[in-house]
């Protein structure tokens, strides 16, 4: 029998939750979520077939591949194959001959045992329980939707935003006059330049002192307002936007330097659509409501099981 690898720990994990229960070997029945994720799998399979016994357990089909509904997608798609469905029958047989050792050993009744499997068995059951019970009852209906979105149109703007292309030269506020005077000149003549019918990329490449943009021949990106104020200050962003698009400005002086830019493109602020955000205002109500739900479950049962806080600073 080989050792488990470490990559392998999580089928482990949940063949060894779901033993929890009982002695018997994984006995986990699927929801919907779960023969949904595992349709691969179940599709030619029957119903319970026995695929081994150890000892007096039973592992079935069915066992075996209703764990994979709670594996992320990388890790299940190892273990629908001829292989990994191989894996998964070894590993239920490793864990039958592992449980069915310990419980004889009474390891499972152990204070700080018993405890543990305790809290992961209420841990199922309660996510099991406000599915049943809280989940499953919410509905979100169209009207609800539309509603929201009514309400909410100022959050379902679609920013404004410019693409420029720059050309920098550096010279920081603790440069000499002399410094900025002579980057203020080499601006000058890379403007002259593009004056004269130089391919502004092209300049960009050549002299641009941001390395940031310099080979991408001063593309600054597509960015909507307060986007690269730190990295090209407050009147860089101003000249940005308030340029026309294709435009060339003059020489300005901005954070850490002088600049040219170019308007390349210009995205004007706009209402999203209903349907473009439909599922956006769905998980939102979603939330909302299964939190407004939770909270009022939790005081029914309150009164079902009364509560008392017998620790008087804990109240």
């Amino acid at each position: 029998m080989k050792v488990l690898k470490k990559t392998e720990q999580m089928i482990v994990v949940v063949f060894a939750a779901a033993l929890l229960a009982g002695p018997a070997v994984v006995q986990a029945q699927p929801g919907p979520a779960a023969m949904q994720a595992t349709a691969k799998v179940e599709k030619a399979a029957t119903p319970n077939k026995l695929l081994a016994t150890v000892g007096k357990d039973k592992i079935t089909e069915e066992s075996v591949f209703a764990p994979l509904a709670m594996m992320p997608p990388q890790f299940r798609s190892r273990y629908e194959t001829p292989d990994g469905k191989k894996k998964l029958i070894e590993r239920a047989i490793q864990m039958s001959l592992l449980s069915q050792e310990a419980r004889r050993l009474n390891i499972d009744k152990k204070e700080d045992i018993a405890r543990r499997i305790k809290e992961m068995a209420d841990q199922f059951i309660v996510q099991e329980l406000t599915k049943q019970e809280v989940m499953d009852k919410l509905t979100v209906t169209d009207a609800d939707m539309q509603q929201y979105y009514a309400q909410n149109k100022d959050s379902f703007m679609k920013e404004e935003k410019v693409r420029v292309s720059l050309i920098m030269f550096e010279a920081k506020d603790n440069a000499t006059q002399q410094v900025k005077d002579q980057k203020k000149s080499m601006a000058d003549q890379a403007l002259a330049r593009i004056k004269k019918g130089d391919d502004f990329e092209a300049v960009a490449k050549e002299v641009s002192e941001d390395t940031r943009t310099k080979n991408r021949g001063g593309n600054a990106g597509l960015f909507a307002r307060g986007k690269r104020t730190d990295l090209y200050g407050d009147v860089f962003e101003q000249k940005a936007f308030s340029q026309p698009l294709d435009s060339v400005s003059e020489v300005f002086q901005s954070k850490d330097g002088y600049y040219i830019i170019k308007v390349m493109e210009k995205k004007a602020q706009e209402q999203e659509i209903f349907e473009d955000v439909k599922q956006r205002i769905e998980r939102t109500l979603k939330t909302e409501k299964q939190k407004t739900a939770m909270e009022s479950y939790l005081e029914g049962l309150k009164k079902k099981y009364p509560v008392k806080m017998l620790d008087e600073s804990m109240k």
